[in-house]
């Protein structure tokens, strides 16, 4: 197994666990609990960990947003209330999902994922992916169930960063690039209209595969400080959350 093998193999679980919790009716609920929407809670709870972000700041983050939507959804919520609330609160719900959905999953598989992916977060460098340092000054929590959902999100995070940076190294914008992305699937849900999609040539169809190429590329050299069965331990874990979405299981306790 190569680490750009590995890259492959836990990109979907991961981008697909890692954003789950967001809109789902439990975490409505924690949103509810400190004046907040479900979108108004995923804009300030997401882009509060940056500290005290202005709406511009989180912006640039959310690159593959509309900027105006953007702003529009951090800076409301910002109105009725803070990151320094908001934010515990949103990963208060992220711990909650875990629970309630990952209890089929073997206790040994969800502590191997966190320990792979402990050793990968702590090897990377600061000041290069804001969400990624964000998340990671917040302390995880004891559960191995909720603990493992930390990382994927963290993980979701990672490689969101690295994709921005193989996006913009295309020359491609935020736009373009959600428009090509899944054809164009998150496109209206980012804020974007019929009057914001793009002319698309050949050419630029083929810089978005290319940075989605470049994308794993990068991911695979991050991956390097991880050994065979780590990286294994990261797929398995992965794979198993993912799964475990459409049957979820409670934690038992």
């Amino acid at each position: 197994m190569t680490t750009l093998d590995t890259a492959a193999a836990i990109a979907e679980p991961i981008g697909r666990a890692g954003s789950w919790f967001y809109f789902t009716p439990s975490t409505a609920e924690h949103g509810q609990r400190v004046g907040l929407d479900v979108v108004g809670f995923y804009a300030l709870g997401r882009g509060g960990v940056l500290g005290n972000p202005t709406p511009g700041e989180v912006n640039d983050v959310f690159y593959f947003f509309k900027p105006a939507f953007v702003e529009a959804m951090y800076g409301e919520a910002l109105a009725k209330q803070s990151p320094q609330v908001a934010v515990p609160a949103h990963l208060e719900a992220a711990d909650d999902f875990a629970r309630q959905t990952f209890g089929g999953i073997p206790t040994e598989t969800l502590s191997e994922f966190a320990k792979a992916a402990a050793v990968l977060v702590a090897s990377l460098p600061t000041g290069e992916w804001p969400l990624v340092d964000g998340y990671r000054s917040h302390p995880l929590p004891d559960d191995a169930a909720a603990a493992a959902y930390r990382y994927v999100i963290l993980l979701r995070e990672v490689r969101g960063g690295v994709h921005t940076d193989a996006v913009k190294a295309s020359g491609l914008t935020g736009l373009q690039s959600c428009y090509l992305d899944h054809n164009g699937r998150a496109f209206a849900m980012h804020g974007f209209a019929d009057e914001d999609i793009p002319v698309v040539t050949e050419a630029m169809r083929q810089r978005r595969l290319d940075a989605e190429n470049d994308t794993s590329v990068r991911m695979a050299a991050l991956l390097g400080v991880l050994t065979d069965e780590q990286q294994a331990a990261l797929i398995e874990g992965a794979v198993a959350m993912r799964d475990a979405l459409k049957n979820p299981v409670a934690v038992a306790g």
